[in-house]
């Protein structure tokens, strides 16, 4: 087993070697926890051909920072889902300017991850950043200005609330300052209504309106939900501003297309990311300063 010395000298070897989208791709895998190859391809390799991908991959690979594994597939095989390995994390510390000990890897970390019974959850919140990466890079005047993962989230809001993701989205001078919550369908709607309660308290306590965006597994469950959230107090309409869509929609139409419903709205009417922004001018938004 490699000692600390070794890790470092090792760490000082791959210096030269480690570009600067390797590093983007190791802080992804951290942040998110877990991507397959195709995430990483549209992230990081757009215009470049898988083999490319894929032989860049195993050379991260070979030098013990990322690793792969592939979950059960009902039918035909998995992708490769890629987590950042034990000297990957050693790199992100150093990179970081942070204790090992605050990364919170365990030895085992793959391991955990493909066992996870929330895995797909992650998936399909990784899959929601890469289309929300993506749609900044098709939309003329916009920018992706940060995206906050569930760790960071929770860091930051944990006391309140658990967010998904939290982002900002920048276009035509309007800024977008928003949290996600990403739906399966695997808890009932009630409970996912009253973390309508957490981000009432947070807009309270900082005197910010909290921006949510939902984004669910289904046209009926988003029917439901909405339902739902019209119910909600007066109070909490007031201090949160709530947006629905489905995972399809932000998919194939694209998340800053006009794809967002308000709940106890016309049903017909639909808004686009830089519609809810102006809605919610910068002054009256949200926590993005954090703690």
């Amino acid at each position: 087993m490699s000692t600390e010395t070794d890790s470092i000298d090792i760490l000082l070897s791959l210096v030269p070697k480690i570009t600067p989208r390797d590093r983007k791709v190791l802080n992804d895998l951290y942040d998110h926890q877990v991507l397959t190859t195709h995430h990483l391809h549209q992230l990081h390799f757009a215009g470049r051909a898988v083999r490319t991908v894929n032989q860049r991959l195993r050379q991260l690979r070979s030098y013990e920072l990322i690793a792969p594994f592939r979950p059960y597939a009902h039918a035909g095989t998995s992708p490769n889902h890629w987590v950042v390995d034990r000297l990957g994390v050693q790199w992100l510390a150093a990179q970081r300017n942070t204790a090992l000990a605050e990364l919170d890897y365990q030895a085992d970390h793959r391991m955990r991850v493909a066992l996870d019974y929330q895995l797909g959850h992650v998936l399909g919140l990784a899959d929601t950043f890469v289309a929300f990466t993506l749609a900044a890079r098709r939309t003329r005047s916009a920018s992706l200005e940060c995206w906050y993962s569930e760790r960071e989230s929770a860091r930051r809001w944990g006391r309140h609330i658990r967010p998904d993701a939290y982002l900002q989205w920048d276009q035509d001078q309007a800024e977008l300052h928003a949290f996600v919550e990403y739906d399966t369908g695997t808890e009932p709607l009630t409970k996912v209504a009253r973390k309508m309660k957490g981000y009432t308290n947070l807009a309270t306590e900082s005197g910010l309106a909290s921006i949510v965006l939902f984004a669910v597994h289904s046209d009926q469950r988003a029917e439901h939900l909405m339902d739902k959230l019209a119910q909600a107090p007066s109070a909490q309409l007031r201090m949160v501003g709530a947006y629905v869509s489905t995972h399809e929609q932000l998919h194939k139409r694209g998340p800053e297309r006009a794809v967002w419903r308000v709940p106890g709205e016309p049903s017909g009417q639909r808004l686009s990311l830089v519609d809810i922004a102006r809605r919610h001018p910068r002054k009256e938004q949200g926590q993005d300063e954090g703690e």
